[in-house]
């Protein structure tokens, strides 16, 4: 029987898995829009050095925000939901917060000392105004995803998508404004994405201030001592999240260094294809996480809700993928269906395996056996970039899918393992610090 609108959209509001389910996913979905409108327009405006200047500048500073944030991000998902009092979850959010900045700054710092000795193109981070920009952009980045992060474990993802859809558009708009002011050059547009995600910082701090008050910061040493409780928890999640947050950027590392960099062009262009679907079985994972951490007794019961949720949504978009695939392709160029369409296919089986691991290792994740979903993750990782090594010159970008299918199966193995030989209502084994 087919709902109303206003039916689906109550049951939506209603279920708050599904519903953060949703507004990460549509996260992911307008930042690709808006950061594909920010290149459009940075292409059309400025040099197309400048434009690449600025990209490889961006990634730098997207990637310390990333290493920054994960660890922290997930250990406030876990910790936020087991404070009793304002105060705890105050020294909590501060606490992480405040790791999450100065691990941003060191890495930050030693990136900009060796990115110029890498490149000479690099050679602009010398000049005090390019560094500066480039740290404000970074550090701001670092804070707008703890602030994320914390929307998630308060289960009010719409909050993020919020804070996100502001940042995203503002690029656009500070790039189509500081070029009237500054010129064309790389420095205007560093600074629109810097700019944007500054901004996005006071929206985020407005949403948050019901719960924390931002004026009373907790004493250095409060901060030192809760950040030492929570370090188990932080190194644990952070390997867990690197084990799958690191593989799309070297992915195209290796195929560029053992094919070449048009079989590159290729093989990204398909996997950001393939992220259309892709995107699914993370976001409803994470929102599972949230869910569990409030409720963990509940886990595998809402993970069984995940695991629906995930096959409703996914299953369309794999059957488009596999009878439009090749029309998709070919929109790019006759070589792009021909070269790129084995990979596709293959990816959109590794999807199914990839469902049972993310949903497992958001399982693991409130059940506090951190070690374990860090194994699965970096084993998944390392086992997918050895394969690739091997298989690329045998079977080109392909590799890559196969190899990714081949380990998705493997740690689908170890889930069944793992649950037949372990109490699956394990409550977290991590006291609440």
């Amino acid at each position: 029987m087919l709902r109303s609108p206003d039916a689906v959209m109550r049951h939506v509001r209603g279920d708050s898995l599904l519903r953060n389910s949703l507004f990460i996913m549509t996260t992911t979905v307008v930042n690709s829009a808006f950061g594909f409108a920010f290149w459009v327009v940075a292409a059309r405006l400025f040099p197309t050095e400048v434009v690449g200047l600025t990209a490889a500048l961006i990634a730098a500073g997207t990637i310390i925000a990333l290493l920054a944030s994960l660890g922290v991000g997930a250990t406030l998902i876990q910790s936020l939901p087991e404070q009793r009092s304002s105060a705890g979850w105050s020294l909590t959010f501060w606490a992480g917060m405040t790791t999450a900045v100065a691990t941003s700054l060191v890495i930050g710092c030693v990136t900009f000392l060796v990115l110029p000795l890498v490149s000479s193109h690099f050679s602009v981070l010398h000049r005090p105004a390019y560094a500066a920009v480039l740290a404000v952009g970074t550090v701001a980045l670092t804070v707008g995803a703890v602030l994320d992060y914390s929307f998630l474990a308060q289960r009010a993802a719409g909050n993020m998508l919020s804070r996100n859809s502001v940042v995203a558009a503002g690029k656009v708009v500070a790039a189509l404004l500081l070029t009237v002011v500054a010129g064309h050059n790389a420095l205007a547009l560093l600074g629109a994405w810097a700019l944007a995600a500054s901004v996005g910082l006071g929206l985020g701090a407005g949403l948050l201030m019901r719960r924390i008050n931002f004026l009373h910061v907790p004493r250095p040493s409060a901060l030192a001592r809760r950040a030492q409780e929570l370090r188990s928890r932080l190194v644990g999640h952070q390997l867990i999240s690197m084990g799958a947050a690191l593989l799309p950027y070297l992915l195209p590392l290796l195929v560029t260094a053992r094919l070449s960099a048009t079989d590159n062009a290729y093989f990204y262009t398909t996997w950001m294809m393939a992220g259309i679907f892709l995107i699914i079985a993370p976001a409803v994972s994470q929102s599972l996480f949230a869910e569990g951490a409030h409720s963990p007794h509940d886990v595998l019961v809402k993970a069984r809700r995940a695991l629906t949720i995930i096959a409703l949504l996914i299953a369309p978009c794999i059957l488009v993928i596999l009878v439009m695939g090749a029309v998709l392709l070919s929109a790019f160029g006759p070589a792009y269906e021909h070269h790129s369409l084995g990979l596709l296919h293959v990816v959109v089986l590794a999807a199914i395996p990839d469902v049972i691991t993310n949903v497992y290792v958001a399982v693991l994740r409130v059940q506090g056996r951190l070690r374990t979903a860090a194994g699965l993750n970096l084993g998944m990782g390392v086992g997918i970039l050895a394969l690739s090594w091997m298989l690329l010159p045998v079977l080109g970008i392909s590799a890559i899918g196969w190899a990714w299918l081949a380990m998705q199966l493997s740690g689908c193995a170890f889930v069944v393992f793992d649950l037949a030989h372990r109490q699956p209502y394990l409550i977290p084994q991590e006291a609440a610090q």
